[in-house]
């Protein structure tokens, strides 16, 4: 019987939470052949109330022979908050590094890989950066950090050193990785690897073309200052100016009311629009009639190293997406798979130009097809985790 390696996981998303389960355990699970891990995630404090949860997730890590160790996520005051849940992780990662329990520290998003970077100065433990975004960049355009504050220049120089002492650094997306190599030209001989955001394929079934009206839609959270709510809403007024047999679906957790109410400045009547929430679970029935998916999201730097679920949960269900630049590496996956229409704004012309062009994609038989085998070569858990597999090995010792 071969001997686990033993691997240390840090993240600052709770396992509770839908994306810890969906971006963590799912990659975990399937590793939990080779590698023994220990998990370290702070939970949002309404999550770990739910004692019947708590103790369905921990009874599913053991059926994995993972060892979970929850932490309490704090929030307020920011700052302190942040801190104090920095030390609690270097008392964790110390704990496993130095006393042999961890052979690797992976590290899902900034803090936990601070936490790996500080310890492993003494321990030696090699770490992961697996980066998720660009975390600053992000924070600058929330509002959350003010650039060139001291507060971001020592983050800054955190960052350039996680990412040239990392053992290895995973980013969701292509662009983030060019981004981060052309601004610090050291960074062309360190090991990346781009390794997306993940879809469990077997919730979604593709669903075969109908020949009846085009249902325009889109889903999550669109109020968010994140989202081009007013493409949106201009894209499915200029389909039901085409087709007034057009309806379309928004499915979303955020304010109906709201919706509505911006619906209406665009001619958009109630019983045209349907809006409903959903639960992880259902999501896959809750898009099946949607014909295309709408996925129009803020650019910019902070963008680059962002990779949309919302796109591979379509595309697992055979659904093509219009989309548009600057979002990590969804228009080039779009060109590069066929499986939808990038559009290059948010004007008249341009909107009128995507319908048109997703009018014609409609006639190509394969396209539902098309879509699928997109996300499955791209979106899979199961790609995902030989990419983390191999990295996995070429870091620790399989002797």
């Amino acid at each position: 019987m071969m001997l686990k390696k033993k691997a240390l996981y840090l993240s600052y998303t709770g396992l509770l939470e839908p994306l810890g389960r969906s971006q963590i355990l799912a990659y975990l699970s399937r590793l939990s052949d080779e590698y023994q891990f220990t998990i370290v995630s702070f939970e949002k404090a309404n999550d770990f109330a739910e004692a019947s949860k708590v103790e369905a997730l921990r009874e599913e890590c053991v059926s994995y022979g993972i060892d979970w160790q929850p932490k309490i996520y704090h929030h307020k005051p920011r700052l302190l908050a942040t801190l104090w849940d920095l030390w609690v992780l270097l008392q964790a990662t110390w704990t496993f590094s130095h006393s042999g329990r961890a052979e690797l520290v992976h590290c899902r998003s900034y803090i936990p890989a601070i936490a790996a970077l500080l310890v492993g100065k003494v321990t030696k433990v090699p770490f992961i950066f697996d980066m998720r975004a660009l975390w600053l960049d992000e924070m600058i355009d929330a509002g959350r950090l003010d650039r060139n504050s001291i507060i971001h220049r020592i983050l800054v120089l955190l960052e350039t050193k996680l990412l040239k002492d990392a053992a290895h650094v995973v980013s969701l997306t292509q662009a983030a990785v060019d981004y981060l190599q052309a601004q610090q030209s050291h960074l062309k001989s360190q090991k990346f690897s781009v390794i997306t955001t993940c879809v469990d394929l077997s919730k979604f079934i593709t669903r075969k073309a109908e020949n009846s009206p085009k249902k325009l839609g889109t889903m999550g959270t669109v109020i968010s200052g994140w989202y081009h709510l007013d493409w949106l809403f201009l894209t499915l007024q200029t389909q039901m100016k085409k087709d007034k047999d057009a309806t379309f679906k928004i499915v979303t957790r955020d304010s109906e009311q709201a919706l509505r109410k911006l619906a209406t400045q665009y001619g958009i009547e109630g019983s045209k629009l349907e809006i409903i929430s959903s639960t992880p679970n259902d999501i896959a029935n809750n898009i099946a009639n949607i014909k295309a998916g709408l996925l129009y999201f803020t650019s910019g730097v902070s963008k680059l190293g962002s990779a949309p679920t919302r796109m591979g949960e379509f595309l697992a269900c055979g659904i093509p997406v219009i989309g548009n630049r600057g979002v990590g590496d969804m228009a080039d996956l779009i060109e590069h798979y066929k499986v939808g229409v990038v559009i290059e704004d948010g004007s008249q012309q341009s909107i009128d130009k995507a319908l048109a062009s997703l009018d014609s994609l409609y006639q190509d038989k394969n396209l539902s097809e098309r879509c699928r085998n997109a996300a499955e070569t791209y979106f899979s858990a199961d790609s995902g985790a030989d990419k983390y597999r191999k990295i996995y090995k070429s870091i620790i010792s399989h002797d």
